[in-house]
C-alpha cells in the first residue's frame, strides 16, 4: 500500500512538471530567456519577496526600458536587496518581449496570471496596462536607432566581356548586382562568376547552419 502510494506521488510530481514545462513553452517570453523569468516567478514563491519590493523593482525596470537607465534613487533601492535585482532582471525581459509582440492586454493578463501568483500578476498587469504607450514607443525608438536597412530589391544582369585593348577574343562573363535597400540608397557592384559561386556557396551554407542550429537537441530540450 506504502509501495502504490510512493508511485503515485512520483506519478503526480511528473506529471506536474511536465504540466509546467507545457505552460512555460506556451507563454509569449522568448524561448531563451524563460529561465531568467521562470527563475524570478521561482523567487517570488520561496523567498516571499514583499509586495512594496516587487513595485520598487517594477518602477526600475519600466524606467530603465524607457530612459535608457536608473536614476540614483532608484538605483539606490535596488542595491539595497538582491531579490529586487532578480525581479528587476526578470521584469525588463517581460516588458521588453511583451512590447516587442505588440502583445495585447488579455493576453499579457492570461500568461503573467499563469506565471506568478495572483498578488504580484494583479499589481503587474496593472503596470503594463497603465505603461504600454510609453514602453512600446521607447522600445520601437531603440529597435529603429540600431536596426541596419534591410535588402528590398535585388536586380541583376550577366555581362560579357567580348575583348579588351590587349586581346581581340575575351568572352568573360560578369554578374551585375544592383541592390535596393530599405532607406532608399541603391547599391551596385561587379562580380565575377567565381565570386559569385563563392557569394551563394557561403549563403547555402550559412542557411544550413541555421536549419542545424534550430534543430539541435540543446534547444529543443524542455526548459
Amino acid at each position: 500500500m506504502a509501495l502504490q502510494a510512493k508511485r503515485r506521488g512520483r506519478f503526480g510530481s511528473r506529471t506536474q512538471a511536465q504540466s509546467q514545462n507545457e505552460m512555460w513553452q506556451s507563454v509569449f517570453i522568448e524561448r531563451s530567456l524563460v529561465k531568467q523569468v521562470r527563475s524570478m516567478c521561482r523567487t517570488l514563491v520561496e523567498d516571499k519577496v514583499n509586495i512594496p519590493m516587487f513595485k520598487t523593482a517594477i518602477v526600475a525596470s519600466v524606467e530603465a526600458l524607457t530612459e535608457r537607465g536608473l536614476s540614483t534613487r532608484t538605483g539606490e533601492s535596488l542595491m539595497d536587496s538582491k531579490l529586487a535585482q532578480g525581479a528587476f532582471v526578470g521584469l525588463c525581459v517581460i516588458f521588453r518581449s511583451a512590447v516587442r509582440q505588440k502583445l495585447e492586454e488579455k493576453v499579457f493578463n492570461r500568461d503573467v496570471g499563469n506565471m506568478m501568483p495572483k498578488e504580484y500578476a494583479s499589481i503587474l498587469c496593472k503596470a503594463y496596462r497603465s505603461r504600454r504607450a510609453m514602453l512600446s514607443a521607447s522600445v520601437s525608438e531603440a529597435a529603429s536607432a540600431l536596426s541596419l536597412p534591410k535588402i528590398q530589391d535585388v536586380r541583376w544582369r550577366v555581362d560579357v566581356t567580348i575583348s579588351t585593348t590587349c586581346l581581340s577574343r575575351v568572352f568573360r562573363p560578369s554578374v551585375l548586382l544592383s541592390l535596393t535597400l530599405t532607406d532608399g540608397k541603391i547599391r551596385t557592384f561587379e562580380v565575377s562568376v567565381e565570386k559569385f559561386n563563392e557569394l551563394r556557396y557561403n549563403i547555402a551554407k550559412l542557411l544550413k547552419v541555421t536549419l542545424d542550429l534550430d534543430s539541435h537537441p540543446m534547444l529543443m530540450r524542455d526548459l
